[in-house]
């Protein structure tokens, strides 16, 4: 068990969470523990579990989920305002990297996809139909769909750079929802996972520029007062 003094239970309590989402031992898109479960490793009371979890929050480096528990949203404060209240023109900026990156990851994947990348990307795709009705569920469903396609371009270089720019990424579902329904890109995406298994380059690059062209449409729509 972690304990904290009791002169300075919250901010100690604080530090420590950070700490762990920090160094990766809980990870973006992970639970993090319950409340009594985190009760009993700081060895303090539930408020003040609670005022730390809300001080994480409110800076966007948590989020929680109704039902579901606590989630690591990012790693910093900096990644979780940006991933939270990214401005527009940020957005739009983000987005323009992830169109580069996107297009050039289909037509890699193309060439270099296994049969194991196509199995995943199945599983993905059936995940993402599943959760289309859940708007947080669907968004991390979506994006580990995008994430399988850059994997399967065997890029390491271009993982990383994809990897960088997923926060300000999962807020453009947050920003979107109400004017970009799941259902408005399911063809495309499904298109991109047929031509990337039949190795047509131009077809997986017209389905991909297909439903990024539908959400860039929907970021342009939701930011109209």
């Amino acid at each position: 068990m972690t304990v904290v003094r009791r002169e300075s239970a919250y901010q100690q309590s604080l530090d420590w969470m950070r700490g762990r989402i920090a160094e990766g031992d809980w990870k973006v898109g992970e639970r993090i523990p319950t409340e009594p479960e985190l009760m009993t490793l700081l060895g303090v009371g539930r408020n003040t579990v609670r005022e730390a979890i809300k001080t994480l929050t409110s800076t966007g480096i948590l989020e929680i989920r109704r039902g579901s528990g606590t989630f690591v949203r990012a790693r910093t404060d900096i990644g979780g305002l940006l991933g939270r209240q990214v401005a527009v023109a940020e957005m739009l900026n983000v987005f323009e990297v992830r169109r580069a990156l996107e297009t050039e990851a289909v037509r890699l994947a193309c060439g270099r996809r296994t049969d194991d990348d196509l199995r995943s990307l199945s599983a993905l795709l059936d995940e993402r139909q599943r959760t289309a009705d859940e708007a947080s569920r669907f968004a991390d469903a979506d994006l580990a769909f995008h994430l399988g396609v850059v994997e399967a371009a065997h890029n390491p270089v271009l993982s990383d750079l994809f990897a960088g720019i997923l926060e300000p990424t999962r807020a453009t579902y947050d920003f979107t929802e109400g004017v970009h329904p799941p259902s408005l890109t399911t063809d495309d995406h499904h298109a991109v996972v047929d031509a990337i298994a039949a190795r047509d380059e131009d077809a997986a690059v017209r389905a991909a520029l297909g439903y990024l062209d539908r959400v860039l449409d929907a970021v342009h729509q939701a930011s109209r007062p």
